[in-house]
């Protein structure tokens, strides 16, 4: 929850050293596994009262939505304060459900380039605090929303910062989810402000640019569909393999088998594997096991799946509850 309250203050930072003066502004509604990240990122803007953050919660999850939608509209008016404002949404798996339709019309009227817009989702996979278990997934690749999955405090912050980057180059929303363990977990997180340098695909030989201006009605519509499928979500395909975000861990030439894991999942994965006696990287080859690590499972590049199956005979795909990634 800290590393998550501190990633806009890190970005608002990084947007200043470029040259760019943005805005953040956070609305949602608390509920565990996010519970507590209102004031988290309340107490994380009083820290720094020369950066512009404003936290708003909100009173159900679809005016938030709708409030962040907003964000993106700020810096396409006549008077913008700001060069662009970087929206983020959080609530819990019920939340998405309840609030499918005002996300879904904010996907259409997309991120600003100078501003970017992300979702905080909470997965209860094991409704630890929740009355069903949950995984959001489904529901934001149908949303047309890529996911990216860190399973650690450290990959909250390092994916929240690509999430930001891929919502400004492709116009999407983009989302973290946050699963129950990440949540609670915690780690020792280094802080170079180098260390994350999204590389930006290119459309037609230059940077894709679209530019939010609200106007969500038919025939409009069916362009905007159009250019979300056909360019936009395959630019997030073209984002996730130009960072590296899906790579193979552990590539055993003679590999037999592959696993294939995301976000918490992956580290599960690990610890089963040690329970086996397979301890280390090489223990792990020698048994001829490849291992592919997705930290943005949707949308991703086919030919990543491709280079990792080549001489395998099976590939085994681990994941919470539905089959999405599978």
């Amino acid at each position: 929850i800290q590393a998550l309250a501190r990633l806009p203050i890190e970005q608002l930072r990084v947007d200043r050293a470029g040259g760019l003066r943005t805005a953040a502004f956070v609305s949602g509604y608390p509920g565990s596994p996010l519970g507590g990240y209102d004031k988290a990122i309340a107490g994380a803007a009083r820290e720094v009262p020369d950066l512009p953050i404003v936290c708003r919660p909100a009173l159900n999850e679809e005016y938030a939505a709708s409030s962040v939608m907003g964000s993106q509209l700020a810096a396409t008016q006549a008077d913008p304060r700001y060069d662009g404002v970087i929206g983020i949404w959080y609530g819990k798996a019920p939340g998405v459900d309840r609030a499918s339709d005002a996300l879904r019309h904010a996907v259409y009227a997309g991120s600003h380039p100078r501003g970017g817009a992300i979702a905080l989702v909470g997965d209860d996979p094991n409704a630890k605090s929740s009355t069903l278990p949950s995984s959001s997934a489904g529901s934001l690749f149908d949303m047309h929303i890529p996911v990216l999955y860190p399973g650690d405090p450290g990959e909250a912050l390092d994916l929240g910062r690509h999430a930001i980057a891929l919502a400004r180059c492709t116009g999407l929303w983009a989302s973290l989810k946050i699963v129950a363990d990440v949540a609670d977990g915690s780690g020792t997180v280094g802080l170079d402000p180098e260390r994350v340098q999204p590389k930006i695909p290119l459309y037609e030989g230059k940077p894709y640019l679209h530019v939010p201006d609200g106007k969500l009605l038919t025939p409009r519509t069916l362009e905007l569909e159009r250019e979300i499928y056909e360019v936009r979500y395959a630019l997030a395909a073209e984002f996730a393999s130009a960072n590296q975000l899906n790579c193979t861990t552990i590539d055993a030439p003679d590999a037999w088998i592959g696993l294939v894991s995301s976000g918490i999942t992956y580290r599960e994965v690990r610890e089963a594997l040690r329970r086996l006696g397979l301890e280390s990287d090489r223990a792990i080859a020698d048994a001829g096991i490849r291992l592919l690590k997705m930290q943005m499972p949707m949308p991703f590049n086919p030919n990543t799946l491709r280079r990792f199956s080549r001489g395998l005979e099976e590939i085994f795909v681990i994941e919470e509850k539905s089959p999405n990634l599978e």
